[in-house]
């Protein structure tokens, strides 16, 4: 089946990007799926959250996106991967007058507002876009459920190129590297967990913590025991192979129950052990995983870290376990037909337009 599919996004780093449409492309294209791709924002989305303008430069972005779903025609399918405006549904609203079949994608709880606080509008604007949609693709069991359109919607999570995230071949200088990865947005699930994971690392000779991220923690920034890596995409994996241990913390509200848990899943892809919260879409994909430890609410993790900081042998266990996980069941190879499956299906459905 010749088909071609135009995807609407953020920018070409932003993690939806780059993991729910960017590395997908290769894989469609050998089964004969074009692909083109429009971005909100260019490659300084990363750099721009702090600076004075950031509110102006998202605002222009997500304008640009709307101004792309008018404009833009020819294409057999479109696949929007979340609403091109947080708070009205009317851009996919309006684009769906236009018989183009429309896949939905979104992998974070975007129906509530800033912090989690709930929102009519963002509410609203979700439930338009999923009425806008002949098919949604869900990045967890818990967001699939808040579309209430079960007859349409397909949980596929995010995963990661296994072929490309692979565990180091030359890790291990003596020095324990306690890691954690992440955007400066997710700043306030790792905060509350440093200091346990700073007194675990003051009981370990050679220990750090090292925190991958576009922002930086300022209260840590002279800490003896902290590193903090700019995060940069074509030094990610080096970065990921650096850890001994990855850490994915999240506090439990309705907004981190939305997350999709691809912090995990980079680890285990790296074959990193990984200790974790148990929370939202973290319980799903660590289960039946032997891959680290899950840490309850209130939970202690000193003792994981202790743990694993002194067994090279239980590290090397858990995270060759945890690669297999990955590689099984949140790798591109695991959920590409899932993929294909949902494009061809919303092409040939009812509302499809017709070719030629």
């Amino acid at each position: 089946m010749s088909l071609r599919v135009l995807f609407f996004t953020d920018g070409p780093e932003s993690p939806g990007s780059r993991f729910r449409c960017l590395q997908f492309f290769p894989h469609l294209r050998a089964r004969g799926i074009e692909c083109d791709v429009r971005f909100a924002y260019d490659e300084r989305y990363n750099d721009v959250f702090a600076k004075p303008w950031a509110a102006a430069y998202k605002l222009a972005g997500r304008l640009r996106r709307v101004a792309h779903m008018v404009a833009d025609g020819g294409a057999d399918l479109l696949f929007l991967h979340k609403t091109a405006l947080a708070v009205t549904g009317l851009p996919e609203w309006a684009r769906s007058l236009r018989r183009t079949p429309i896949v939905f994608d979104f992998d974070d709880a975007i129906y509530l507002g800033p912090g989690g606080a709930p929102s009519l509008f963002r509410r609203r604007a979700f439930e338009h876009a999923v009425a806008a949609a002949d098919r949604v693709i869900a990045g967890n069991s818990h967001l699939a459920e808040m579309t209430s359109a079960p007859e349409k919607t397909t949980v596929i999570p995010s995963v990661a190129d296994t072929a490309k995230y692979v565990p180091s071949r030359t890790h291990g200088g003596g020095e324990l590297v306690v890691g954690w990865i992440g955007t400066a947005s997710n700043f306030p699930s790792l905060r509350p967990i440093i200091p346990q994971v700073l007194e675990a690392l003051g009981q370990l000779p050679r220990a750090r913590l090292r925190i991958v991220s576009n922002g930086v923690l300022p209260e840590y920034a002279r800490h003896p025991l902290v590193e903090q890596w700019r995060w940069h995409e074509d030094r990610e994996r080096a970065a990921l192979q650096s850890f001994d241990v990855g850490l994915m913390p999240l506090v439990d509200n309705e907004l981190t129950r939305g997350k999709c848990g691809f912090k995990m899943i980079q680890y285990m892809a790296t074959g990193v052990p990984v200790i974790s919260s148990a929370v939202g879409a973290n319980v799903d994909i660590f289960e039946n995983s032997q891959a680290g430890f899950l840490v309850g609410p209130e939970g202690d993790w000193r003792r994981p870290v202790v743990e694993l900081g002194r067994s090279p042998e239980l590290r090397a266990k858990l995270g060759a376990a945890g690669r297999e996980h990955a590689v099984h069941h949140y790798s591109v190879a695991s959920v590409i037909d899932r993929y294909v499956e949902v494009l061809e299906a919303c092409a040939a459905g009812p509302g499809a337009r017709r070719r030629g």
